[in-house]
């Protein structure tokens, strides 16, 4: 994306600057990025907010084109290391599905707005009650009765202003599974019920969008990603669930540490894909109780 303005962002920033790391500092620096042997510099949100003004363009695009020229948000700092600029404006112009935005949704779309995915379509209908606090990252007091899709993008422009987040407060089903999917880079599996989670992982498959799975249970759960183009879920639960098992499944425990730790495995598994890292994963089995976090390859699971 190009410069949209002739001044010298280097020199537009210098009220702004919060750090400046040298080139050698770089993990990166060795690399044939565009960043590479170039000073990193931080510039604080106030001084990203001037510029996207004065080129009249979105804070997340002013983001992704100063990433170019080496210069980081503050925001992102100690992401440096972890990731290269290129990196971080490839995850700022991500899209990713989150259905579901309970106990896994809450957690993984904080963490994927916190990493630095800047596109995030927020699925879900129910609304927050009680028995959500113990787990569900946004549900509070204040927010009892109100809807998940929607006070989760509320939460997320608190945090983090640049990221395009919109709410759908629909049910998921196989009628609309297909517009869900289209247009995304990831889907990724929040749902409770294993029969959506089956529908979703076929429809967004069928879109060549890589899935990733999330389900938690008590102190325990089940994660992996996807990208095609078999679905695997039918091998995880060959005999499916019945209403009446999901029904019980629904008066089962889950603390609020599995779904917290199954979330943080499915966004690194999510950050993968989306920088061509990892496109698939053998399937994990995270026990708190243990603790211990087990790899099972597929053919293990046939």
């Amino acid at each position: 994306m190009a410069m949209t303005t002739s001044k010298n962002p280097h020199a537009f920033f210098r009220p702004y600057i919060r750090a400046v790391y040298p080139a050698a500092a770089d993990g990166h620096a060795a690399s044939s990025a565009p960043e590479a042997g170039r000073d990193a510099v931080f510039v604080s949100l106030a001084g990203l907010r001037a510029w996207a003004e004065e080129t009249g363009i979105s804070l997340r695009a002013a983001m992704i084109d100063l990433l170019a020229e080496n210069i980081w948000p503050e925001r992102f700092r100690r992401n440096f290391g972890l990731f290269s600029a290129a990196e971080m404006a490839r995850l700022l112009q991500s899209r990713a599905l989150v259905l579901g935005c309970g106990g896994l949704g809450g957690h993984v779309t904080e963490l994927l707005a916190r990493s630095g995915v800047g596109r995030i379509r927020l699925v879900d209908n129910d609304v927050f009650d009680e028995s959500n606090l113990n787990r569900q990252r946004f549900c509070s007091e204040r927010a009892l009765g109100r809807p998940k899709a929607q006070t989760t993008r509320e939460a997320l422009a608190d945090i983090a202003a640049h990221v395009e987040a919109e709410a759908l407060p629909v049910a998921a089903d196989e009628h609309n599974l297909a517009e869900l999917v289209a247009g995304m880079d990831l889907a990724l599996d929040c749902l409770d019920s294993i029969t959506a989670k089956t529908a979703l992982e076929q429809a967004a498959l069928a879109a060549g969008v890589p899935f990733v799975h999330g389900s938690v249970l008590r102190d325990e759960g089940f994660c992996y990603a996807n990208s095609g183009p078999a679905a695997r879920l039918k091998e995880l639960y060959p005999s499916g669930v019945d209403r009446q098992e999901e029904a019980m499944g629904r008066r089962e425990g889950i603390s609020a540490l599995a779904p917290a730790s199954v979330a943080c495995l499915m966004v690194r598994l999510g950050l993968n894909i989306l920088l061509g890292r990892s496109p698939d994963s053998p399937l994990l089995h995270l026990d708190l109780s243990v603790p211990e976090l087990e790899r099972f390859s597929w053919s293990d699971k046939a």
